[in-house]
């Protein structure tokens, strides 16, 4: 790789069961499958969900890393060590997903060339949302906002209130299945910032 560095995309959640991992994926899916981008996923918060997603897609038989599943690199819980290795390799993302804000990684989140951070607005959500409030108004007007989880009446609320605007993901349950809505998402999100 001679000097080209990849594209780092952080992807962080306002708290627990936001869709990170499941955004991260998907997203990695669309990058390799449609804009045809080598692309690798480093999870960063030390959950388990990618090592699980990994042992389930290989039959238990984990082997070295990075793990590949239909042309993705996984590396199951690598952060600072793992971004190292993939910076110096012929990858054109890297995505990092780096969970909750409460799992840390803050920093490493805010040095990412593009930020996506995911809130629930789930009415039995909005009170974990809000307590990153002075958080989220760090990114306004540089990251990304999305939204797997809530009404479009919670969406206006929020924008209202706090001027954040939670852009919608499409319903998308097979994270290895690229729709066409979801393809026309990804599409405009990576293009707007990417």
């Amino acid at each position: 790789m001679e000097g080209r560095k990849p594209q780092t995309v952080g992807i962080m959640g306002a708290g627990p069961g936001c869709g990170v991992t499941h955004f991260a994926v998907l997203f990695a899916n669309y990058l390799t499958a449609v804009e045809r981008k080598r692309t690798a996923i480093l999870a960063w918060d030390g959950s388990r969900g990618l090592e699980e997603l990994a042992a389930v897609c290989t039959g238990g038989k984990m082997g070295p890393n990075p793990i590949s599943i239909l042309k993705v690199d996984y590396f199951p819980d690598h952060g600072v060590e793992g971004l190292a290795w993939c910076l110096q390799r012929d990858y054109d993302c890297v995505l990092l997903d780096f969970g909750s804000v409460q799992d840390g990684g803050r920093a490493e989140f805010l040095q990412c060339g593009l930020q996506f951070f995911l809130g629930a607005l789930n009415e039995w959500k909005l009170a974990e949302l809000m307590k990153q409030k002075d958080w989220m108004q760090k990114g306004r007007g540089h990251w990304t906002f999305l939204a797997a989880f809530g009404s479009q009446e919670a969406r206006r609320e929020v924008k209202r209130r706090y001027g954040l605007w939670f852009e919608p993901i499409p319903y998308a349950p097979d994270a290895f299945s690229i729709e066409e809505e979801t393809a026309a998402f990804f599409k405009r999100i990576w293009r707007d910032q990417g």
